[in-house]
C-alpha cells in the first residue's frame, strides 16, 4: 500500500513578515513595561498624564495580546492552510483601532506640551499640528471600519477605501510628528539664555527630541512606501505593528527622561522657577536656587514646568 504525499504549504512569503513583526512588537512591549515600572511608583506628574501613561500601557498591553490571538488562528487550528489569510480577524481588527489610539495619545503629549509654552505664535502651532493628528486618528478609525465591513479586502484583494485610510492615517501621523518635532526645536532654540549651562541643557533637550522625532516619522514613511510599494504583499505589516509600540516606547522614555536631566539643571545654575509663558523670558527668571517642588514638574520636551 502507497502512502499518500504530505501536502502543506509554505507560509513564509505571505505570513512570515507577520510573524517576525509579531516577535520583535513583545520586545518593545517589554521595553515599554519596564519603562512603566520606573515612571509610575515616583508621583510625578499629575492626573492628566499619568492617565494617558496608564491608558498608553493599557492599550500597549492588549494590542499584544490581540496580534498573539491572532498569530495563533492564523498558525495553529488552520495550520498549512492559505485560505485564513484572506481575511483579518476581529482581533487584528482591533488591535488597529487600538494602535491608532495609542498614537493619538503620544501625538497629544506633544500638543499639550505646546500648548503650555505659550509663546509667540505657539496657538498657531497647536492649531495645525491638532488638526493633521485629529485627521490621522480619523483615518485610522476610519479604517477600521473598513476592516470589519470588508474583512477579505484588507490582506488580499486590498480595496481602494482601505488603501486611501490607511494613507490618510499614516500621512497625516508622520507631518504631525515633523511639526511637533520642529515646533519643540524652534522654541527651544528660542529659549536659549547666553549662560554655557542652560545652553548645554537646551542642547541635549533639542537632540533627544529630534531623536524622537525622527524614529517615529521614519517608521511611519517606510510604511507609506511599502504599503503602496508592494500592495500584494504583508511588508507594510511589521512596520505597522512596531510604529504603535515605538510610539509606546518613546512615551515613556521622554516621561523618565526629565527626571535625569533635574539634577544636571540644578547643579548646572541658580534657577528659582520656569514659568509656561513665553520661552525667551528664561533669562529673567534665574535667581538663588532651584527649589524641588519646580523641579518635580520639570518637563525637558518643552523646557518649562507643566502644570501639576
Amino acid at each position: 500500500m502507497s502512502s499518500s504525499p504530505d501536502v502543506w504549504h509554505d507560509l513564509s512569503p505571505s505570513f512570515g513578515p507577520v510573524y517576525w513583526g509579531f516577535v520583535i512588537s513583545f520586545v518593545l512591549s517589554g521595553i515599554t513595561i519596564a519603562q512603566a515600572y520606573v515612571y509610575f511608583p515616583a508621583p510625578r506628574d499629575g492626573t492628566i498624564i499619568r492617565s494617558m501613561a496608564v491608558a498608553m500601557l493599557v492599550l500597549d498591553i492588549v494590542t499584544s495580546g490581540l496580534l498573539a490571538q491572532a498569530v495563533y488562528y492564523y498558525l495553529i487550528p488552520r495550520f498549512g492552510s492559505l485560505i485564513p489569510l484572506e481575511a483579518v480577524t476581529p482581533e487584528l481588527t482591533s488591535e488597529c483601532l487600538m494602535s491608532a489610539m495609542m498614537m493619538f495619545l503620544s501625538q497629544l503629549y506633544f500638543i499639550r506640551q505646546l500648548w503650555i509654552v505659550k509663546g509667540l505664535g505657539t496657538k498657531w502651532w497647536v492649531a495645525v499640528i491638532s488638526f493633521f493628528a485629529f485627521a490621522a486618528f480619523a483615518g485610522g478609525v476610519a479604517c477600521v471600519i473598513v476592516m470589519f465591513r470588508y474583512p477579505y479586502n484588507v490582506l488580499a484583494n486590498r480595496s481602494n477605501y482601505f488603501a486611501i485610510f490607511a494613507g490618510v492615517a499614516k500621512g497625516g501621523g508622520a507631518i504631525t510628528d515633523i511639526l511637533a518635532t520642529t515646533a519643540m526645536c524652534l522654541f527651544l532654540t528660542s529659549s536659549r539664555t547666553g549662560m554655557a549651562e542652560t545652553n548645554a541643557m537646551l542642547t541635549k533637550l533639542m537632540t533627544f527630541i529630534i531623536h524622537r522625532g525622527a524614529l517615529v516619522t521614519l517608521f511611519q514613511t517606510a510604511l507609506l512606501i511599502v504599503f503602496y510599494a508592494a500592495p500584494d504583499r504583508l511588508y507594510w505589516a511589521p512596520i505597522h505593528l512596531n510604529s504603535t509600540k515605538l510610539y509606546a516606547c518613546t512615551f515613556f522614555a521622554m516621561l523618565n527622561g526629565r527626571h535625569h536631566l533635574k539634577p544636571k539643571v540644578a547643579h548646572g545654575g541658580d534657577v528659582s522657577t520656569f514659568e509656561a509663558s513665553a520661552p525667551k523670558s528664561y533669562a529673567s527668571r534665574y535667581s538663588s536656587k532651584f527649589s524641588n517642588s519646580v523641579t518635580d514638574r520639570f518637563d525637558p520636551s518643552v523646557g518649562t514646568v507643566s502644570a501639576a
